[in-house]
């Protein structure tokens, strides 16, 4: 009896997407990160303060990057939930599980329900979506967002069922209005190539499409008209060194051609091959799995032999050639493809399901795989910390072990072993990483840590300024915008009488304007999202880190 509840399937299945879900519930306690995470956050609260959902300020200033959609979101959350980083991380990671259900319905549509249910659970157990559960940027609304678009109209191709072509205009409204064009290039790539692919030009030709992009222009329409009452109507202000910036025109096209030219505000340097090893990395423990699901799609539709859908390749493969030849790049763009990836990989994975060939591989690059990240994590604790894990992590680990060293000792049940002893894994690696690294890394977010003294110490919290430095997670925690000044501007009436929250070029400053002050408290910051050895290391982390102060200024 216990040997059959082991290796059930059901009760794996059941097991592995509780244990996702608890991963993301304590990742969603973690205390926000700087930079990107605590910009949002911070818009996302001043819009919910101010009650204008038309324009994007950071700390009171005018901002133009990214498009309104996850900050309306996140200011509802707010509304509903209080101000918090839970309450900024619950609606992404609700977008995040929207994906992943639309992912299964995908799979269940086109293939089958066995293919549904593992094509979710890939998506759920990939590295970069649960890292990105922990530190919300917008990839979580991308990801549930490309993915309903993409359903929505692949089922309206079949069906001819007006509703869902107005279904999937709107998840392609909301796509554009979270990052801007780029987005739904996946879903139009997907649809448009298959449909040539298959020589439909009748459908490609066909009325459907202004429709689509008659709706989709409908439900961009908020968007469009915030960033004209924001900018467009004041050719006055000045944003990126110069005056008369469009507000639409930024939106539909400089922020996103901008950066894939690099003609734009925000330039990068790009790298041919630098998404191919990403993919390694980002959709562990599934990366050698993806590979060879993309190699065989491929040689498949090549050879015309396959006859199932064709969308979720057409629209991977597309933006992927597209991102890497981008002079932009960033790992965190690959995450809304993962629901495409996933559906390849599970359709890869069945088919092979019976092949001993496919089997033995994969169940030993899995098996290796799965022991380099548990024997890594745990180098990494001895090198991070001297602190002993909680004490529920244990349970966890010693529980996630004890099914995983079972599966191993089973001699049926391979193609059980190769899916989830790796799925297993990197959960157990991640829900250390949200309980206990996380919590530890984020003593060294000086921005947050000054916060919560404060608080603890009921300091006047109203009289904090910062100097020399511009600091989001500060004013979010305060719920407030705290007063940035610049070093080379500020003067004795600026600081005098605050608290003080600077660094050494700050305290300088001080000085000179011959005010005195008293050090309340230092505190050790590094930009924990750019994480390297030498930080990771204890003894040489000294090496990495600035130490950052709140002074009394008389």
């Amino acid at each position: 009896m216990f040997n059959k509840t082991i290796t059930n399937s059901k009760f794996l299945w059941r097991f592995t997407m509780l244990f996702s879900l608890v991963v993301y519930a304590v990742g969603m306690m973690v205390t926000t990160m700087e930079i990107d995470g605590a910009v949002y956050a911070e818009i996302s609260r001043e819009m919910y303060e101010n009650g204008n959902f038309l324009e994007l300020f950071l700390k009171g200033q005018d901002w133009l990057d990214k498009p309104h959609f996850q900050f309306w979101i996140t200011a509802l959350s707010f509304k509903i939930f209080g101000v918090s980083s839970f309450s900024y991380k619950l609606p992404a990671v609700l977008f995040m599980l929207m994906g992943a259900y639309y992912t299964y319905l995908f799979g269940s549509r086109f293939y089958s329900g066995k293919h549904g249910y593992l094509a979710a659970l890939l998506l759920m157990t990939s590295q970069h979506i649960i890292t990105s559960n922990t530190d919300v940027r917008a990839e979580p609304y991308l990801t549930g967002l490309t993915i309903f678009a993409l359903y929505y109209l692949a089922v309206y191709l079949r069906s001819r069922k007006f509703h869902l072509s107005v279904y999937g205009s709107l998840g392609l409204g909301c796509l554009l209005m979270t990052k801007g064009l780029f987005t739904i290039l996946p879903v139009a790539a997907g649809l448009g190539l298959a449909m040539i692919y298959e020589k439909k030009w009748s459908e490609i030709l066909n009325w459907q499409w202004l429709a689509v992009v008659a709706l989709t222009f409908v439900f961009i329409l908020p968007t469009l008209y915030g960033y004209y009452v924001q900018f467009d109507l004041h050719p006055e202000k000045e944003l990126f060194g110069q005056t008369g910036v469009s507000g639409i025109r930024f939106f539909l096209w400089d922020s996103q051609w901008g950066r894939f030219t690099n003609t734009g505000p925000i330039k990068g340097s790009g790298d041919p091959t630098f998404f191919l090893h990403t993919l390694l990395w980002a959709y562990l423990p599934w990366a050698f799995l993806a590979y060879f699901a993309l190699y065989s799609k491929g040689r498949r539709l090549i050879k015309r032999e396959d006859f199932s859908e064709s969308y979720t390749f057409f629209g991977f493969v597309f933006l992927f050639v597209i991102f890497s030849l981008s002079s932009f790049q960033l790992p965190h763009y690959l995450n809304a493809l993962f629901p495409f990836l996933s559906i390849l990989v599970a359709d890869v994975a069945l088919r092979h399901a019976k092949s001993r060939k496919f089997r033995s591989v994969f169940f030993h690059i899995h098996i290796w795989s799965s022991a380099v990240l548990l024997i890594a994590v745990v180098l990494v604790h001895i090198t991070f910390s001297n602190q002993y894990p909680e004490f529920d992590i244990y349970v966890i680990f010693l529980t996630g072990l004890f099914i995983i060293v079972y599966l191993m000792n089973c001699r049926a049940h391979k193609f059980k072993k190769l899916i989830f002893i790796p799925a297993i894994s990197v959960l157990l690696v991640n829900y250390y990483i949200n309980r206990s690294f996380y919590p530890q890394l984020l003593k060294y977010q000086a921005e947050s840590e000054v916060a919560f003294y404060m608080k603890r110490h009921n300091l006047d919290e109203q009289k904090l300024i910062t100097l020399g430095m511009q600091e989001e997670m500060v004013s979010f925690l305060q719920k407030r915008i705290v007063p940035s000044l610049d070093i080379e501007t500020a003067e004795s009436d600026d600081v005098s009488g605050k608290y003080v929250f600077t660094n050494r070029q700050g305290i300088e400053k001080i000085r000179l304007l011959s005010l005195g002050f008293d050090e309340i408290q230092s505190f050790e910051d590094f930009r924990i999202t750019t994480l390297n050895g030498t930080f990771l290391n204890r003894r040489t982390r000294h090496r990495e880190i600035e130490i950052k102060y709140l002074l009394k200024v008389n």
